[in-house]
């Protein structure tokens, strides 16, 4: 096993090489060239990972690109995180925004704020409360929960994300045991318990046990499957 090399600490603006840390830490701006393995990862302000990026818990008050896969017991965000491979965690909660190229795969994952997800997003329980314009190509989940909030304002970043005015959710497939949706469009929604509230604009509905539609909900076919 490849011993840790101790801990990296940036202060201000510098860089380093990848490598194996027991504790990684930018204050500031810091660059990062290589894979980055550690137990605990910070950034308060500005960080670049030109790798893949491995970890026990992850922490970010600010911005933080990952040009790699990113895999990691807990992570909680604060700004904005940008991650141009696909995303594996226990446990996540943003604030803010997240962009992610390929997959996403968590247990639980709780996103308040706006999201991008090219490919799928698949969590044991997803908590999903928005104020602008997300989307992913499919959603998957036992319980899966979709709100549409008001105003948000996060380090500036009114404007940025919009106050509930955009499309909200898009997606083509979400399937899940319990689905609840708000200010939804998707082409196919499936599962077991299905209630769709305001905002809703649903192609399909197919479900297994219960279906709820609000009448501000669109739907242009259901069934019992």
């Amino acid at each position: 096993m490849e011993k840790s090399i101790g801990d990296l600490k940036i202060n201000g603006s510098g860089s380093s090489a990848g490598g194996k840390y027991d504790s990684v830490i930018i204050k500031g701006h810091g660059d990062i060239s290589g894979d980055l393995d550690c137990i605990y990862l910070k950034i308060n302000g500005h960080g670049n990972v030109d790798g893949n990026v491995m970890a026990d818990s992850v922490k970010v008050n600010g911005n933080n690109l990952i040009n790699g896969n990113l895999e990691a017991g807990k992570v909680k965000i604060n700004g904005m995180v940008e991650i141009n491979g696909n995303f594996s965690v226990e446990k996540a909660e943003t604030y803010g925004s997240i962009n992610v190229d390929g997959d996403c795969n968590a247990e639980f994952f709780k996103i308040e704020g706006t999201f991008a997800i090219e490919g799928l997003l698949n969590a044991g329980e997803l908590e999903l409360s928005l104020y602008g314009s997300s989307k992913a190509r499919e959603i998957g989940g036992e319980k899966i929960t979709v709100k549409k909030k008001g105003k948000y304002d996060f380090l500036g970043l009114k404007g940025i994300i919009s106050g509930g005015r955009g499309k909200g959710l898009t997606a083509d497939i979400i399937e899940g045991d319990d689905i609840y949706l708000e200010n939804t469009h998707a082409k196919v929604v499936r599962g077991n318990n299905i209630e769709l509230g305001p905002g809703c604009e649903i192609e399909q509905v197919e479900y297994k046990d219960s279906f709820k539609q609000d009448e501000k909900a669109a739907v242009d076919t259901h069934k019992k499957i």
